[in-house]
């Protein structure tokens, strides 16, 4: 195993709260990975972040606050292209939002971030970014003016630095960001007025290391966020995606999603992902190597979770991360009838690209209401491109609302173009009578991959949860669940369960594990 280097000190600080607000992320848990040999296992939690941040100033650098009576009353007044590590931008909810666009280029360390947050309101309310007829500030250096029409809030190089100097340890929190996307327009740095592209986002970043965002409200927007263009020395590196509500984000058709990213060593955890606009687009599509998504509320989109092929970097298929992917701990929810729920391989047909390697699955609550579906429609679990790509799926509830039927099937293999590839090894799950390994129409789908030990899973018509009906997937006291979990050796320890909604509690088994996202 690639060594895991950390620096103690700061793991410390962090579990005991002491760095919170100046930048103690659990940003890769002050985790450095070594290259060569197998993907290195996740690093741990080092806190649990509240749903809304401590946005105040304790770096080293400037406190820049911004709002009604303040020093700063525009965001565009802020020097956003001079900032430095340890500077805090603070933005101050108002009534109105702000409709400004921003671009963060400079570089924080870990210890003193450079920091754009939001105070909230007297109600919580989140100050509010809104792309719709935003302005720009003159001065603002992106990484092309191209650029300016692909986000709200834009994190990259800045054109007039060294091309080696790009942006890193860039924190975004507390922010509601929304309406970046067509029909909208903004005016751009040099007076005129654009439309946003049709790829835009809420949050793009070009290029950066070490960049959180979190607890922030990301809507409206084309894409959610977009993280990452290239591979080799603009590879972006080394970001942390917690405790965000992410909805609602798309355009009218699949190639705009919640979040889309092509970067190296993505983390998510304790974000609510809300359904895709309009139904269209994935929640989570990753083109990422590194990727860990953990203690999650996931809900509906084309593909819940699209792990694909990388796409412009692709050297990272020759990092060991890029073969090993882990999903634990989360909460994934269909509601009626759509494609599979993950995706995993590749989609651009260059198959040297896909994933062939490992998805650990371990630990979820899947559910799938199903009870409004009409003959034929049929929904999967998984989709895997090839035989080249593998599926561990551990301690997992894989539960229905209705028992299905052959007419009405829900599968745990799925496939893509009449085909139905990949190997799956289930063990220590509970599943709702009626799963099958494929589709029962033999003639539509052509089965070239394998599902093995689903026979021996605890089958049940209940798995006695709180309640289903109002999402409450805790078990209850009677529930076959509890304690009847199979080994994780060799996985990372699930020590977390997901709070609704975007918090997270200690999970305790006791001496056996509980099958599913939330022990007792």
């Amino acid at each position: 195993m690639a060594h895991i280097v950390e620096n103690s000190v700061r793991v410390r600080a962090c579990v005991t709260g002491l760095l919170l607000a100046a930048g103690c992320t659990g940003e890769l848990g002050g985790t450095t990975y070594g290259g060569g040999g197998p993907a290195p296992l996740p690093p741990p939690v080092v806190n649990i972040p509240p749903i809304h941040v401590d946005c105040s100033h304790v770096g080293s650098g400037k406190d820049y606050q911004v709002g009604p009576g303040k020093e700063f009353e525009a965001i565009g007044d802020v020097p956003l292209e001079s900032l430095v590590a340890g500077d805090t931008v603070r933005i101050f909810w108002r009534a109105e939002g702000y409709h400004e666009k921003i671009m963060l280029g400079g570089q924080g360390t870990a210890e003193q971030p450079i920091r754009l947050c939001g105070v909230p309101g007297p109600n919580g309310e989140l100050p509010v970014i809104d792309g719709q007829d935003a302005t720009t500030r003159p001065e603002l250096d992106f990484p092309f003016d191209g650029h300016q029409v692909r986000g709200l809030i834009i994190v990259g190089h800045k054109h007039d630095d060294p091309w080696e100097l790009g942006p890193t340890h860039i924190t975004i929190e507390g922010l509601e960001i929304k309406n970046a996307a067509p029909p909208h327009g903004f005016t751009d740095k040099a007076g005129s007025g654009v439309d946003y592209a049709g790829n835009a986002a809420g949050v793009f970043v070009e290029r950066g290391d070490h960049v959180t965002i979190r607890a922030c409200e990301v809507h409206e927007n084309a894409n959610g966020l977009f993280i990452g263009t290239a591979g080799g020395d603009i590879l972006t590196t080394n970001v942390l995606i917690e405790s965000n509500y992410i909805h609602d984000n798309g355009m009218d058709d699949y190639n705009e999603h919640n979040v889309y990213n092509e970067a190296s060593n993505v983390i998510y955890q304790f974000n609510r992902f809300g359904p895709t606009r309009g139904g269209h687009g994935n929640n989570i599509k990753e083109r990422s190597a590194g990727v860990v998504i953990r203690y999650n509320w996931i809900e509906d989109g084309a593909h819940l979770i699209d792990l694909v092929d990388a796409q412009e970097a692709t050297d990272s298929v020759a990092l060991p991360s890029f073969h090993e992917t882990f999903i634990y701990g989360n909460v994934l929810l269909r509601n009626g009838y759509g494609p599979s729920m993950i995706h995993y391989g590749g989609d651009s047909g260059e198959t040297e690209y896909y994933r062939k390697g490992t998805l650990h699955f371990f630990s979820n609550t899947v559910f799938v209401k199903n009870d409004n579906y009409d003959d034929y429609d049929r929904s999967a679990m998984f989709e895997a491109s090839t035989n080249d790509e593998r599926i561990d799926a551990r301690n997992n509830v894989f539960a229905s609302s209705l028992e299905p039927t052959e007419l009405r099937a829900v599968t745990f293999l799925g496939d893509r173009d009449g085909v139905a590839a990949g190997a799956l090894t289930l063990s220590g799950n509970w599943v709702t009578n009626g799963w099958l390994p494929f589709d029962p129409v033999r003639e539509v789908v052509k089965v070239i991959g394998q599902v093995d030990g689903l026979d021996d899973s605890i089958f049940g018509v209940d798995p006695a949860f709180a309640s289903a009906a109002d999402h409450d997937f805790m078990p209850a006291a009677s529930a076959p669940l509890i304690g009847a979990g199979a080994s994780l050796d060799g996985l990372p320890p699930v020590e977390h369960q997901y709070t609704p909604h975007q918090q997270a509690r200690a999970r305790n088994d006791g001496a056996s594990l509980t099958i599913g996202a939330f022990g007792r």
